[in-house]
C-alpha cells in the first residue's frame, strides 16, 4: 500500500458502527475520494476534532491497488472555519454545497478547480457578519442565494455538464433574446416551434421556463471571481426562482432527490 497526503474538505461522514466511519473528501491533489476511517470516532491522536465540517484538513491516507475505498491513516487541521459552525443559515447552506460535491463530482476525476471553488467560499463566507443583520445592505437570504448560484453554475462548468443556453438544443437555432425554454432530459434551451413539436416527443415535465435574467446572471458568475456576489444587485425573488430551476437541473440529471433542497 502507498501512502499519500494531500488537504482536502469532508463532504461526507457516515458512522460505520461504534467506531469507525466512512469519509469522502473533495482534495487539492486526487478530487474525490472516500475512505474507511478505522476508529475514527475513539482515535484522539489521530481524528479527534479533526473530522468536522467546514475545516480544511491534511489527510494521509493509504491506496491500495484494487481497493475502491481508501483507508485514512490520520487528519490535521489546516484551516478551521469555526464562523460557518455558528451561523444556522451558513450551515445549512453548507449541508447543499457538500451535497452537491458529493454527488456531482466523481471518484479521482481531478480538478484542482473545484477544491479551490469551496476553499474560496468557504473563506468568504468565514467573513461573513452575517448575526448583525441590522447592519447588512441585502438580507442574509439574498446573499446566500447569490454564493449558491455561483457555486453551482462554477461546479457544472467545471464537471463539464454546465447547459448549453446558447442554442436550441433541436435545431441549433440562436437563443439571442434568451427567450427559450430549457428541456431538462437534454440539457439545453429549446426554441417554441421544436418544443411544440409533438413529433420529437417531449415531455411537458422536461421542458421549464428559464427564470428571469438566469442565462445572463449564470454565465457572468462563471467568467468571475468571488467579488463578483458584492457586486450584483439582484432581487431575492429572482434569485430564488434560479434556485429552483437549478434544484430541478440538478435533480433530473442526477436522478436523485436532492434532500439539502428540501431542508433550507
Amino acid at each position: 500500500m502507498k501512502l499519500l497526503s494531500t488537504n482536502g474538505f469532508i463532504v461526507y461522514a457516515k458512522k460505520m458502527n461504534e467506531a469507525d466511519m466512512l469519509l469522502s473528501y473533495i482534495t487539492e491533489d486526487y478530487g474525490k475520494i472516500t475512505c474507511f476511517a478505522n476508529n475514527a470516532r475513539k482515535s484522539k491522536k489521530r481524528f479527534l476534532g479533526k473530522l468536522e465540517p467546514a475545516m480544511l484538513t491534511n489527510i494521509k491516507f493509504y491506496e491500495k491497488p484494487g481497493m475502491t475505498l481508501d483507508i485514512l491513516y490520520e487528519a490535521d487541521i489546516v484551516e478551521d472555519y469555526k464562523n460557518l459552525r455558528k451561523d444556522i443559515n451558513i450551515y445549512l447552506f453548507l449541508t447543499k454545497l457538500t451535497e452537491i460535491s458529493r454527488i456531482l463530482c466523481q471518484e479521482r476525476d481531478n480538478s484542482k478547480n473545484i477544491f479551490y471553488l469551496i476553499k474560496n467560499i468557504f473563506k468568504s463566507l468565514d467573513k461573513l457578519e452575517t448575526g448583525a443583520a441590522e447592519r447588512m445592505p441585502v438580507s442574509v437570504n439574498t446573499v446566500l442565494l447569490k454564493y449558491e448560484i455561483y457555486f453551482i453554475s462554477n461546479l457544472l462548468k467545471f464537471t463539464g455538464i454546465y447547459p448549453n443556453f446558447s442554442n436550441c438544443i433541436e435545431c441549433s437555432e440562436s437563443n439571442l433574446r434568451n427567450s427559450f425554454d430549457f428541456n431538462l432530459k437534454k440539457g439545453g434551451v429549446i426554441c417554441k416551434s421544436c418544443a411544440e413539436d409533438k413529433n420529437k416527443g417531449h415531455a411537458y415535465s422536461e421542458i421549464k421556463k428559464l427564470p428571469v435574467n438566469f442565462i445572463n446572471l449564470s454565465n457572468l458568475m462563471t467568467g468571475s471571481d468571488l467579488s463578483i456576489i458584492n457586486k450584483l444587485a439582484v432581487n431575492e425573488e429572482i434569485l430564488t426562482d434560479c434556485s429552483i430551476f437549478l434544484r430541478d437541473f440538478l435533480s433530473f440529471h442526477t436522478g436523485k432527490r436532492l434532500k439539502s433542497f428540501e431542508t433550507i
